[in-house]
């Protein structure tokens, strides 16, 4: 048995795939104290590679382990051994969700350290506590709007006379949402026909992990409203767009409509190579040295689908030379004087940018989608970091520390 629990113990101090190695000397000693816990609590429980998990109450009562392991050993060991450290991170009092779906389960496989987990556990508590008070506020609203409607009809009864405005009578036609989403879907049908294609690049999902996966899919999502409530919306096609890729099932959970044949969106998995020709492509990157001087309404712009916050490697420049194309990047640095932030910009963002500077032709008013708090205003001034010494309650501490000093020497001598 001993031998049995220090090997456990050595798979779990030293795989990569459970615990990351990635942590500081000084800090090694929590991690070895969990992972010696987690080892006692497997031991408590036999080592079980069953199906049940009787011991372990609340999110771990439903883990389907066949569909997740596949019927790997190693993989349901992992999965086991995840889940008793969970249940050890909830008994320290660390944030747990109430709840984890096989996707989010199948997301902590996939991280492979045990502070990136924690951080991510966290993360999912935030968000169902997020939705538990705007559920509750909803339901509050609700009420109060059910008590003031209920308070007018009283008023009205005894009247016996018509009640205008809202939830009365009114001249004015009232128009839903669905009318709004087909007259928009209408101009985005014509823009198909008639308009400027513009090329999303969905082929970097190997490059993002989970987090920025989830991001790209969010702005995917603004980039197709953004464009569809523009009075001249661009053709917009997903190119490279799999869909077991985790940006586009992430991006199909909010779109549900997205494959449908009526809808107005051009998803393919075929390359930008094999829909336009070679000589009209111009791949927007910005690590390449050419700056986009002028707008050119016959050019397919791409845009690459990548959100980067861990892996600041130039892989558009890259995908833009190995194909051949055209490359250029937004002139930032010409028209905008940047304060502390970086030149990073999301994805809706650089549509927004493209879209306005297709009907106005002006970089200055197309420039305008770029945060205001990444731009130098001049009536900041520069930041200059002050000492401790130039406070007034430091500098007056100093003086009364050398004056009762001076005091002391003057008691010594007299």
């Amino acid at each position: 048995m001993f031998l049995k629990s220090r090997a456990l113990f050595s798979i779990v101090s030293r795989s990569a795939n459970i615990f990351s190695p990635c942590v500081s000397r000084r800090s090694t000693r929590p991690v070895l104290l969990a992972s010696t816990v987690i080892v006692r609590r497997w031991e408590s429980t036999g080592g079980s590679q069953s199906g049940k998990n009787d011991d372990l109450p609340g999110i771990f009562e439903n883990i389907d382990y066949e569909a997740l392991s596949n019927g790997d050993a190693e993989m349901l060991k992992k999965i086991k051994l995840i889940a008793l450290e969970m249940d050890v991170a909830r008994q320290e009092g660390l944030p747990m969700p109430s709840a984890i779906s096989m996707t989010q389960w199948q997301e902590l496989l996939c991280i492979p350290s045990r502070t990136q987990r924690l951080k991510t556990l966290r993360f999912w508590f935030l968000n169902e506590m997020k939705k538990a008070g705007d559920k509750a506020k909803k339901v509050r609203k609700r009420e109060a709007r059910l008590a003031k409607l209920e308070a007018q009809l009283n008023e009205s009864e005894p009247n016996n006379h018509i009640t205008y405005g809202f939830a009365g009578s009114t001249i004015f036609l009232r128009v839903y949402d669905s009318t709004m989403d087909r007259w928009k879907n209408s101009r985005l049908i014509e823009s198909m026909i008639f308009g400027q294609p513009l090329v999303i690049d969905c082929s970097y999902d190997e490059f993002m992990t989970i987090p920025e996966a989830n991001n790209t899919a969010l702005q995917l999502s603004y980039v197709f409203a953004d464009n569809r409530a523009h009075t001249s919306p661009f053709n917009l096609h997903l190119c490279k767009a799999y869909k077991q890729s985790r940006t586009i099932t992430r991006l199909h959970k909010m779109i549900p409509t997205m494959y449908n044949d009526d809808f107005p969106l051009n998803v393919t998995e075929k390359s930008y190579l094999d829909l336009f020709p070679k000589e009209r492509l111009v791949y927007l990157t910005p690590h390449c040295r050419d700056t986009l001087q002028e707008y050119n309404h016959d050019d397919v712009y791409i845009v690459g689908a990548m959100v980067d916050k861990s892996n600041c490697d130039p892989h558009s420049l890259a995908k833009a030379k190995a194909d051949g194309i055209r490359m250029a990047k937004l002139p930032l640095e010409r028209n905008l004087d940047w304060g502390f932030g970086s030149k990073s910009l999301t994805i809706n963002q650089v549509v927004s940018i493209l879209l306005d500077m297709k009907v106005t032709n002006c970089w200055k008013k197309a420039l305008a989608h770029v945060p205001q708090r990444k731009i130098k205003h001049e009536t900041e001034s520069p930041k200059v970091f002050e000492g401790p010494w130039k406070k007034p309650e430091f500098r007056n501490k100093i003086i009364s520390k050398q004056q009762r000093k001076m005091l002391r020497i003057h008691e010594l001598y007299s």
